[in-house]
């Protein structure tokens, strides 16, 4: 049997709860650490966190695959102009399947209703399509401020 250390709490040597690491790992499952949310509800830390996101300003991308326009990204290794409107986001570290959850907004406001969605028959395991078009007119544009936010299991 393994050793195990059984105690109350744990505390600094400043005598504060704050306690620093590089790796928290499950008791049970490698990488797999259940954290306590509201009430008795409890999320796996993993799963909840953010795999992938990009801030970007559809009007400054340039048409290559780079980074050029971009505000901002996590995970992602470049951002690619297809087009008014179109803009494919090609993710670092690959996620584990194409069943994973892409929520896009498009911040635009002066051309009015807006309307920011994801091309369903784009989306691959290292790489998803974007689009951004005036929802009142139906016509493609490039928001100033578009974000992309990619939640689920990496390869």
């Amino acid at each position: 049997m393994p050793s195990q250390i059984k105690v109350d709490e744990i505390k600094n040597v400043a005598g504060q709860y704050k306690i620093k690491t590089n790796v928290f790992e499950g008791q049970t499952t490698a990488g797999s650490i259940t954290v306590q949310g509201e009430g008795s509800a409890t999320t796996n830390l993993q799963q909840g966190l953010a795999k992938a996101w990009i801030n970007f300003d559809g009007t400054a991308v340039d048409g290559t695959a780079d980074l050029t326009g971009v505000n901002d990204s996590f995970n992602l290794s470049s951002l690619v102009d297809n087009g008014t409107g179109i803009h494919t986001v090609n993710i670092s570290s690959d996620m584990g399947n194409t069943n994973y959850n892409i929520t896009v907004t498009d911040g635009q406001t002066q051309y009015g209703r807006l309307l920011a969605i994801v091309e369903s028959d784009a989306i691959a395991t290292g790489s998803c399509k974007v689009l951004s078009g005036n929802a009142s007119t139906g016509g493609a544009l490039d928001a100033e401020y578009f974000s992309v936010l990619i939640h689920g299991d990496l390869a």
